[in-house]
Order: C-alpha cells, then structure tokens, then sequence
C-alpha cells in the first residue's frame, strides 16, 4: 500500500521507519498515495482542496483520537476510510503522555511552579513567600469530565497524592471513584479537569453559568479541545479571579490567525497558563501512535 506520512517523524531513524513500513505492507510514495497519514497537529483544516489532488486515496489515518481537523463528510462522500486512534483502544491505553501532561498542569497550577521559577530574585523574603505560598493536594478534590482513558489514568495520580475523586460521564457506570450525574453536582471540588472527546455533545459543556456557584480559586485545567468551553466565559471568570485556568487546547486551532486573537491567547494573568497542544508530544506517544495507525488503515485495505 502506497503510504504518505505528513505527521511528525523527525523523531525517528530513517531505517526504524523504513523497517516498520516494511513489515506491514507499506511502500513510502508522496505523489499518488493511497493512504495518507496526517498531521493532528496542523494549523489547516484539511478538507476537498487538499485531498482531491490524490485520485487514489483509499485511507487516511490521523494518529490522534479527534478528526476536528479532517472534512469527514468530503471524504465520506469519495468512500475513503478514516481512521483514529479511538479505533485502536489497545494501543490508546498503553498511551501516558497526554494524562502525564495534563497532571502536570494540575501540579504547576496548585503548587504554582511557574511563578516560583520566575521569582527567584527576591528568593524568600516575606512578601514572595506570600505570593508564593500554595497548597497541599493530600485531601483535595478533583473533580474529572470524561473518565475515560485520560480520566482513569488521572484518578490514578490522584490517588497516588491522596486525593478525592468525583468524576461526571453519562457513559461511564462502573467505576470504583464517586460518580455524579450533572456537572453542577462537581460544585465542591477543588481541581476541574476537563478530558472528555471533543463531541457535539460536549461541545460548549462548560457554557456560561455553569461555573458560577463553584468554590472560589477553582483551578480548571482542560487539555481536550478549546470547543468544549465557553472562552468567552472562562475569560471573564479568569479575569474577575474567580478561577485558574490552565490548558493545552484553545478554540479554532485550525486556523491560527483566528486562535491569536482569541481572549485567553493574549490574556497575561497570573491566573491563566497555555502550553501549544504539545501533550502528547512525547517519542514513545507518537511512535506508539504512529504504529497503531499504520496497523489500522492496513487492515482496512
């Protein structure tokens, strides 16, 4: 199968891909491909214009669990297999970088790492100790959107810091953590982390209001998708100091002209911390994903 790789694979030695590409079936060919590998991380919606020039395109793989950055309904219509890593549960499972990453937004945001590595001049006088003083996570609350493979693995950390764990998931019944049934029902926990799938559902969860009747100095840390809050609300909750926010995603990350001018990209606050969607930006992640996706469009042949 005649196979194009746009995402990242820099990473990598040119004979452990060409070894891989090999055992499965794979033959590396950029000009008439018949599957295509797509970059997650693209700033571009990709859609009809960049996939009509390839006439024999049978599968595309995205090695990432969203498809918000590929025109499902064009390549539906061209009868062209699309597959994500939600496809390959095995392979996501054994997949840490993102839960690791989002744990340690949790730990800057409550122990306030970033403003204690930017305040060193005036080491601990009196009012930087202030400034800088924090909290334990031992016998705090988390509360967890989504309990499902980032979810789990979070409620695990938090165990391991003596936390409580309350979780919202219509889907998700049996599970040995305290399950609620309306986020609203979330209003007592310390620490809101946001991994539930980007979809129409959860698109706009955390709407205006929603967030209104939860404990002051809330820390909310999201690394799903921007699209499943309300930015313009968390900018007014961050900028009356109402909540920390802390995230790897922001709205419209396909267009980056439109995500810069986004509220929350151009807020500087000590109350709000961006990273560039670089959670799962790990080599043993993108190899692991990189694997389970070439494994699926093969088989869909």
């Amino acid at each position: 199968m005649r196979v194009k790789i746009e995402c990242p694979i820099n990473f990598l030695q040119v004979q452990d891909l060409n070894v891989m590409l090999e055992s499965m079936g794979y033959t590396p060919y950029s000009k008439d491909p018949e599957c295509i590998i797509v970059n997650p991380g693209t700033d571009t919606f990709l859609g009809e214009a960049y996939f009509s020039r390839y006439k024999n395109l049978k599968a595309v793989g995205t090695p990432s669990t969203g498809v918000n950055h590929l025109d499902m309904e064009y390549l539906n219509s061209r009868n062209v297999t699309v597959k994500c890593l939600l496809d390959n549960r095995e392979v996501l499972e054994n997949i840490h970088a993102s839960a690791e990453f989002t744990w340690l937004h949790v730990m800057n945001a409550f122990r306030r790492f970033i403003p204690a590595v930017n305040n060193t001049n005036e080491w601990r006088n009196d009012e930087n100790e202030r400034f800088l003083r924090s909290n334990e996570l031992a016998g705090k609350t988390i509360g967890i959107v989504g309990m499902g493979r980032i979810g789990r693995k979070l409620a695990r950390y938090a165990e391991a810091f003596s936390m409580n764990i309350v979780y919202y998931d219509p889907y998700v019944e049996k599970n040995e953590y305290k399950r609620v049934f309306s986020l609203t029902n979330l209003q007592n926990v310390d620490i809101l982390c946001i991994s539930c799938y980007l979809t129409d559902e959860t698109k706009g969860l955390i709407s205006k209001g929603i967030l209104d009747n939860f404990k002051e100095n809330l820390i909310v840390v999201n690394t799903s998708r921007g699209e499943t809050v309300d930015e313009d609300y968390i900018y007014d909750l961050i900028t009356e100091n109402k909540i920390f926010y802390s995230c790897d995603v922001l709205c419209n990350e396909q267009d980056l002209e439109k995500l810069k001018q986004s509220k929350l990209f151009n807020l500087k606050r000590d109350n709000i911390v961006i990273t560039p969607h670089v959670a799962g930006a790990t080599i043993e992640s993108q190899t692991k994903a990189l694997r389970g996706i070439l494994e699926l469009c093969i088989k869909s042949r």
